[in-house]
Protein backbone atom coordinates (compact mmCIF):
# COMPACT_ATOMS: atom_id res chain seq x y z
CA UNK A 1 0.00 0.00 0.00
CA UNK A 2 1.37 3.39 -1.02
CA UNK A 3 0.09 6.30 1.06
CA UNK A 4 0.12 9.63 -0.76
CA UNK A 5 1.52 11.97 1.88
CA UNK A 6 1.02 15.61 0.84
CA UNK A 7 0.75 19.11 2.29
CA UNK A 8 -2.99 19.40 1.51
CA UNK A 9 -3.80 16.29 3.55
CA UNK A 10 -1.59 17.58 6.37
CA UNK A 11 -3.45 20.91 6.49
CA UNK A 12 -6.84 19.14 6.33
CA UNK A 13 -5.77 16.84 9.18
CA UNK A 14 -4.69 19.87 11.18
CA UNK A 15 -8.11 21.40 10.53
CA UNK A 16 -9.87 18.20 11.60
CA UNK A 17 -7.98 17.92 14.90
CA UNK A 18 -8.23 21.64 15.61
CA UNK A 19 -11.95 21.70 14.79
CA UNK A 20 -12.85 18.79 17.06
CA UNK A 21 -10.85 20.24 19.98
CA UNK A 22 -12.26 23.76 19.57
CA UNK A 23 -15.77 22.41 19.06
CA UNK A 24 -15.58 20.42 22.29
CA UNK A 25 -14.23 23.52 24.07
CA UNK A 26 -17.22 25.56 22.88
CA UNK A 27 -19.62 22.87 24.09
CA UNK A 28 -17.90 22.81 27.50
CA UNK A 29 -18.06 26.61 27.99
CA UNK A 30 -21.71 26.76 26.91
CA UNK A 31 -23.73 28.90 29.30
CA UNK A 32 -27.31 29.30 28.14
CA UNK A 33 -27.84 32.58 30.00
CA UNK A 34 -25.01 34.70 28.63
CA UNK A 35 -22.95 32.64 26.16
CA UNK A 36 -24.83 30.02 24.12
CA UNK A 37 -22.07 28.10 22.34
CA UNK A 38 -23.52 24.56 22.26
CA UNK A 39 -24.75 24.67 18.67
CA UNK A 40 -21.69 26.57 17.49
CA UNK A 41 -19.54 23.82 19.03
CA UNK A 42 -21.57 21.16 17.23
CA UNK A 43 -21.25 23.16 14.01
CA UNK A 44 -17.45 23.34 14.36
CA UNK A 45 -17.23 19.58 14.99
CA UNK A 46 -19.35 18.57 11.97
CA UNK A 47 -17.46 21.11 9.84
CA UNK A 48 -14.20 19.44 10.91
CA UNK A 49 -15.50 15.87 10.48
CA UNK A 50 -16.58 16.82 6.97
CA UNK A 51 -12.86 16.90 6.12
CA UNK A 52 -12.21 13.26 7.10
CA UNK A 53 -13.48 11.60 3.86
CA UNK A 54 -11.43 14.12 1.86
CA UNK A 55 -8.31 13.31 3.89
CA UNK A 56 -8.69 9.56 3.39
CA UNK A 57 -9.18 10.03 -0.34
CA UNK A 58 -6.19 12.39 -0.70
CA UNK A 59 -3.96 9.96 1.22
CA UNK A 60 -5.05 7.19 -1.17
CA UNK A 61 -6.29 5.09 1.76
CA UNK A 62 -9.76 4.45 0.31
CA UNK A 63 -8.16 2.87 -2.77
CA UNK A 64 -6.80 0.08 -0.57
CA UNK A 65 -9.49 0.03 2.11
CA UNK A 66 -12.81 0.28 0.30
CA UNK A 67 -14.68 -0.29 3.57
CA UNK A 68 -13.86 3.33 4.50
CA UNK A 69 -15.63 4.65 1.41
CA UNK A 70 -18.82 6.69 1.95
CA UNK A 71 -18.10 7.61 5.56
CA UNK A 72 -21.30 9.17 6.98
CA UNK A 73 -19.57 12.50 7.51
CA UNK A 74 -20.99 14.48 4.62
CA UNK A 75 -22.85 16.99 6.77
CA UNK A 76 -24.07 19.24 3.95
CA UNK A 77 -27.63 19.00 5.26
CA UNK A 78 -26.62 19.72 8.86
CA UNK A 79 -23.89 22.39 8.96
CA UNK A 80 -25.82 25.53 8.07
CA UNK A 81 -28.86 24.62 10.25
CA UNK A 82 -26.58 24.23 13.29
CA UNK A 83 -25.08 27.67 12.68
CA UNK A 84 -28.56 29.12 12.06
CA UNK A 85 -29.81 27.93 15.45
CA UNK A 86 -26.65 29.25 17.12
CA UNK A 87 -27.30 32.69 15.62
CA UNK A 88 -30.90 32.55 16.85
CA UNK A 89 -29.77 31.65 20.37
CA UNK A 90 -27.32 34.54 20.74
CA UNK A 91 -29.52 37.15 19.04
CA UNK A 92 -31.83 39.71 20.59
CA UNK A 93 -34.72 37.61 19.20
CA UNK A 94 -33.70 34.49 21.14
CA UNK A 95 -36.95 34.54 23.14
CA UNK A 96 -38.84 33.76 19.94
CA UNK A 97 -39.37 30.17 18.83
CA UNK A 98 -36.14 28.65 17.51
CA UNK A 99 -36.02 26.73 14.22
CA UNK A 100 -35.05 23.30 15.52
CA UNK A 101 -37.03 21.75 12.64
CA UNK A 102 -34.15 22.66 10.28
CA UNK A 103 -32.07 19.92 11.93
CA UNK A 104 -34.44 17.11 10.92
CA UNK A 105 -33.22 16.67 7.29
CA UNK A 106 -29.58 16.60 8.44
CA UNK A 107 -30.25 14.02 11.16
CA UNK A 108 -32.16 11.81 8.70
CA UNK A 109 -29.37 12.15 6.13
CA UNK A 110 -26.82 11.09 8.77
CA UNK A 111 -28.89 8.02 9.71
CA UNK A 112 -29.15 7.05 6.04
CA UNK A 113 -25.40 7.63 5.67
CA UNK A 114 -24.63 5.28 8.57
CA UNK A 115 -26.85 2.60 7.02
CA UNK A 116 -25.11 2.98 3.64
CA UNK A 117 -21.64 2.92 5.23
CA UNK A 118 -22.20 -0.57 6.68
CA UNK A 119 -23.19 -2.08 3.33
CA UNK A 120 -20.76 -4.31 1.42
CA UNK A 121 -18.36 -2.70 -1.05
CA UNK A 122 -20.30 -3.72 -4.17
CA UNK A 123 -23.51 -2.25 -2.78
CA UNK A 124 -21.67 0.94 -1.88
CA UNK A 125 -20.39 1.36 -5.43
CA UNK A 126 -23.87 0.79 -6.79
CA UNK A 127 -25.35 3.33 -4.36
CA UNK A 128 -22.65 5.92 -5.11
CA UNK A 129 -23.44 5.76 -8.82
CA UNK A 130 -27.21 5.83 -8.34
CA UNK A 131 -29.40 8.80 -9.25
CA UNK A 132 -31.06 9.08 -5.84
CA UNK A 133 -27.69 9.30 -4.05
CA UNK A 134 -26.57 12.19 -6.23
CA UNK A 135 -29.95 13.86 -5.82
CA UNK A 136 -29.47 13.75 -2.03
CA UNK A 137 -26.07 15.42 -2.42
CA UNK A 138 -27.57 18.11 -4.67
CA UNK A 139 -30.48 18.56 -2.26
CA UNK A 140 -28.02 19.14 0.57
CA UNK A 141 -26.32 21.95 -1.34
CA UNK A 142 -29.64 23.62 -2.19
CA UNK A 143 -30.83 23.24 1.41
CA UNK A 144 -27.59 24.85 2.63
CA UNK A 145 -28.24 27.88 0.43
CA UNK A 146 -31.85 28.06 1.64
CA UNK A 147 -30.80 28.01 5.32
CA UNK A 148 -27.92 30.38 4.60
CA UNK A 149 -30.26 33.01 3.18
CA UNK A 150 -32.67 32.45 6.08
CA UNK A 151 -29.78 33.14 8.45
CA UNK A 152 -28.89 36.37 6.64
CA UNK A 153 -32.53 37.47 6.77
CA UNK A 154 -32.70 36.63 10.48
CA UNK A 155 -29.56 38.68 11.22
CA UNK A 156 -31.20 41.59 9.36
CA UNK A 157 -34.24 41.34 11.68
CA UNK A 158 -31.91 41.05 14.67
CA UNK A 159 -30.11 44.26 13.68
CA UNK A 160 -33.40 46.12 13.19
CA UNK A 161 -34.68 45.12 16.64
CA UNK A 162 -31.27 45.83 18.18
CA UNK A 163 -31.33 49.42 16.94
CA UNK A 164 -34.83 49.87 18.33
CA UNK A 165 -33.52 49.15 21.82
CA UNK A 166 -29.84 50.12 22.05
CA UNK A 167 -27.75 53.15 21.08
CA UNK A 168 -24.49 51.25 21.60
CA UNK A 169 -24.53 48.25 19.25
CA UNK A 170 -20.82 47.41 19.18
CA UNK A 171 -20.22 43.63 19.41
CA UNK A 172 -23.98 43.07 19.26
CA UNK A 173 -24.75 43.31 15.54
CA UNK A 174 -23.39 39.83 14.66
CA UNK A 175 -21.57 41.25 11.65
CA UNK A 176 -19.00 38.46 11.85
CA UNK A 177 -21.78 35.84 11.59
CA UNK A 178 -23.28 37.61 8.58
CA UNK A 179 -19.85 37.78 6.95
CA UNK A 180 -19.20 34.10 7.60
CA UNK A 181 -22.53 32.98 6.13
CA UNK A 182 -21.97 35.07 3.01
CA UNK A 183 -18.42 33.77 2.60
CA UNK A 184 -19.53 30.21 3.45
CA UNK A 185 -22.15 30.24 0.70
CA UNK A 186 -19.58 31.56 -1.77
CA UNK A 187 -17.08 28.89 -0.71
CA UNK A 188 -19.73 26.18 -1.09
CA UNK A 189 -20.55 27.40 -4.60
CA UNK A 190 -16.87 27.49 -5.60
CA UNK A 191 -16.25 23.99 -4.20
CA UNK A 192 -19.23 22.55 -6.10
CA UNK A 193 -18.24 24.37 -9.30
CA UNK A 194 -14.68 23.03 -9.01
CA UNK A 195 -15.97 19.50 -9.65
CA UNK A 196 -16.54 20.53 -13.27
CA UNK A 197 -13.01 21.87 -13.79
CA UNK A 198 -9.43 20.65 -13.47
CA UNK A 199 -8.49 22.78 -10.47
CA UNK A 200 -5.11 21.37 -9.52
CA UNK A 201 -2.88 21.39 -6.45
CA UNK A 202 -2.92 25.11 -5.61
CA UNK A 203 -6.71 25.29 -5.60
CA UNK A 204 -6.90 22.36 -3.15
CA UNK A 205 -4.19 23.95 -1.01
CA UNK A 206 -6.09 27.25 -0.91
CA UNK A 207 -9.40 25.61 0.07
CA UNK A 208 -7.70 23.56 2.79
CA UNK A 209 -5.97 26.62 4.22
CA UNK A 210 -9.23 28.59 4.21
CA UNK A 211 -11.01 25.77 6.06
CA UNK A 212 -8.38 25.72 8.82
CA UNK A 213 -8.48 29.50 9.18
CA UNK A 214 -12.29 29.57 9.25
CA UNK A 215 -12.48 26.87 11.92
CA UNK A 216 -10.12 28.83 14.15
CA UNK A 217 -11.68 32.24 13.45
CA UNK A 218 -15.28 31.12 14.05
CA UNK A 219 -14.27 29.41 17.29
CA UNK A 220 -12.57 32.56 18.60
CA UNK A 221 -15.56 34.71 17.62
CA UNK A 222 -17.87 32.26 19.38
CA UNK A 223 -15.80 32.39 22.56
CA UNK A 224 -15.92 36.21 22.54
CA UNK A 225 -19.57 36.61 21.53
CA UNK A 226 -21.99 37.31 24.36
CA UNK A 227 -25.72 36.68 24.08
CA UNK A 228 -27.58 39.85 23.09
CA UNK A 229 -30.36 40.30 25.62
CA UNK A 230 -33.68 41.86 24.69
CA UNK A 231 -34.67 44.72 26.99
CA UNK A 232 -38.38 44.27 26.29
CA UNK A 233 -40.36 41.31 27.70
CA UNK A 234 -41.67 39.45 24.64
CA UNK A 235 -44.83 38.07 26.23
CA UNK A 236 -46.16 41.44 27.36
CA UNK A 237 -44.95 43.92 24.76
CA UNK A 238 -47.50 43.32 22.02
CA UNK A 239 -50.43 43.05 24.45
CA UNK A 240 -49.48 46.32 26.13
CA UNK A 241 -49.25 48.27 22.88
CA UNK A 242 -52.39 46.71 21.37
CA UNK A 243 -54.43 47.41 24.48
CA UNK A 244 -53.43 51.08 24.57
CA UNK A 245 -54.27 51.49 20.88
CA UNK A 246 -57.68 49.80 21.11
CA UNK A 247 -58.75 52.07 23.95
CA UNK A 248 -58.50 55.16 21.68
CA UNK A 249 -60.20 56.12 18.42
CA UNK A 250 -58.02 57.16 15.48
CA UNK A 251 -58.17 60.94 16.08
CA UNK A 252 -57.46 60.62 19.80
CA UNK A 253 -54.70 58.12 19.11
CA UNK A 254 -53.10 60.52 16.62
CA UNK A 255 -53.15 63.30 19.21
CA UNK A 256 -51.69 60.99 21.84
CA UNK A 257 -48.94 59.91 19.44
CA UNK A 258 -47.93 63.49 18.68
CA UNK A 259 -48.03 64.34 22.39
CA UNK A 260 -45.89 61.32 23.28
CA UNK A 261 -43.33 62.15 20.59
CA UNK A 262 -43.07 65.69 21.93
CA UNK A 263 -42.67 64.36 25.47
CA UNK A 264 -39.87 62.01 24.37
CA UNK A 265 -38.08 64.81 22.51
CA UNK A 266 -38.40 67.24 25.43
CA UNK A 267 -37.02 64.74 27.93
CA UNK A 268 -34.04 63.87 25.70
CA UNK A 269 -33.19 67.53 25.08
CA UNK A 270 -33.76 68.79 28.62
CA UNK A 271 -31.88 66.00 30.36
CA UNK A 272 -29.27 65.60 27.57
CA UNK A 273 -29.54 61.82 27.96
CA UNK A 274 -28.20 61.40 24.41
CA UNK A 275 -24.73 62.03 25.88
CA UNK A 276 -24.96 58.71 27.76
CA UNK A 277 -22.91 56.31 25.56
CA UNK A 278 -24.86 53.15 26.43
CA UNK A 279 -28.33 54.71 26.58
CA UNK A 280 -31.18 52.23 26.00
CA UNK A 281 -34.85 52.63 25.25
CA UNK A 282 -35.64 51.27 28.73
CA UNK A 283 -33.86 54.26 30.31
CA UNK A 284 -36.24 56.66 28.58
CA UNK A 285 -39.33 54.46 29.01
CA UNK A 286 -38.86 54.30 32.78
CA UNK A 287 -38.43 58.07 33.11
CA UNK A 288 -41.52 59.07 31.12
CA UNK A 289 -43.64 56.11 32.25
CA UNK A 290 -44.38 54.61 28.83
CA UNK A 291 -43.89 51.10 27.49
CA UNK A 292 -40.69 50.86 25.40
CA UNK A 293 -42.57 49.27 22.50
CA UNK A 294 -44.82 52.31 22.42
CA UNK A 295 -41.79 54.60 22.23
CA UNK A 296 -40.10 52.65 19.42
CA UNK A 297 -43.43 52.43 17.57
CA UNK A 298 -43.93 56.20 17.71
CA UNK A 299 -40.37 56.90 16.53
CA UNK A 300 -40.72 54.35 13.70
CA UNK A 301 -44.12 55.52 12.46
CA UNK A 302 -43.79 59.29 12.91
CA UNK A 303 -40.14 59.84 12.00
CA UNK A 304 -39.34 56.73 9.96
CA UNK A 305 -36.33 56.19 12.23
CA UNK A 306 -35.27 53.62 14.79
CA UNK A 307 -34.30 54.45 18.36
CA UNK A 308 -30.58 54.29 17.53
CA UNK A 309 -30.71 56.77 14.63
CA UNK A 310 -33.10 59.04 16.54
CA UNK A 311 -30.69 59.41 19.46
CA UNK A 312 -27.77 59.84 17.05
CA UNK A 313 -29.58 62.79 15.45
CA UNK A 314 -29.44 64.64 18.79
CA UNK A 315 -25.78 63.72 19.17
CA UNK A 316 -24.93 65.04 15.71
CA UNK A 317 -26.76 68.32 16.36
CA UNK A 318 -24.83 68.77 19.61
CA UNK A 319 -21.57 67.87 17.85
CA UNK A 320 -22.25 70.54 15.19
CA UNK A 321 -22.79 73.06 17.97
CA UNK A 322 -19.50 72.12 19.65
CA UNK A 323 -17.57 72.13 16.36
CA UNK A 324 -18.68 75.72 15.78
CA UNK A 325 -17.72 76.79 19.31
CA UNK A 326 -14.39 77.58 20.97
CA UNK A 327 -14.32 74.14 22.59
CA UNK A 328 -13.35 72.72 19.19
CA UNK A 329 -9.94 74.34 19.68
CA UNK A 330 -9.26 72.35 22.85
CA UNK A 331 -10.89 69.04 21.89
CA UNK A 332 -10.06 66.72 19.01
CA UNK A 333 -12.82 65.68 16.64
CA UNK A 334 -12.85 62.25 18.30
CA UNK A 335 -13.05 63.96 21.70
CA UNK A 336 -16.13 65.88 20.60
CA UNK A 337 -17.67 62.62 19.43
CA UNK A 338 -17.10 61.13 22.88
CA UNK A 339 -18.47 64.29 24.50
CA UNK A 340 -21.84 63.92 22.75
CA UNK A 341 -22.19 60.19 23.41
CA UNK A 342 -20.49 58.31 20.57
CA UNK A 343 -18.28 55.44 21.72
CA UNK A 344 -16.03 55.21 18.68
CA UNK A 345 -14.60 57.49 16.03
CA UNK A 346 -15.99 55.38 13.18
CA UNK A 347 -19.54 55.45 14.55
CA UNK A 348 -19.31 59.22 15.03
CA UNK A 349 -18.03 59.79 11.49
CA UNK A 350 -20.67 57.50 9.94
CA UNK A 351 -23.55 59.13 11.81
CA UNK A 352 -22.28 62.67 11.20
CA UNK A 353 -21.85 62.10 7.48
CA UNK A 354 -25.30 60.50 7.26
CA UNK A 355 -27.00 63.61 8.67
CA UNK A 356 -24.78 66.35 7.24
CA UNK A 357 -23.28 64.88 4.07
CA UNK A 358 -19.77 65.72 5.25
CA UNK A 359 -17.22 64.60 7.85
CA UNK A 360 -16.76 66.26 11.26
CA UNK A 361 -13.25 67.42 10.26
CA UNK A 362 -14.48 69.17 7.10
CA UNK A 363 -17.42 70.65 8.98
CA UNK A 364 -15.03 72.02 11.62
CA UNK A 365 -12.75 73.57 9.00
CA UNK A 366 -15.64 75.24 7.21
CA UNK A 367 -17.32 76.49 10.41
Amino acid sequence: MEINYNIVSFIDTLGLIQGVILGLLLIIINRKKDKSTLFLGLFIIVYALNLLPVILEDLNIITYYLQYDLLPFDFTWLMFPLFYIYVQQVSILSKNKLSYWTLIPGVLEFIIGVFVFFQDNDSKMEIEESLWYNLILLGGVLFSFYIGFKTLNFIKKHTKELKDQYTSTKYKELRWARGFVGFGLLLTFITIASDFFDTGFYFDLTISTINVMLLYWISVRGILQQNVETLIPVENSEKTVDKSDKNNDSSTNSENTAKLLQEIKKYIQDEKVYTVPDLTIIDIAEKIGTHPKRISGVINSQLNQNFNTYINSFRVEKAKELLRSDIANSLSVEGIGNEVGFQSKSTFYDAFKKYTGTTPSRFKNSA
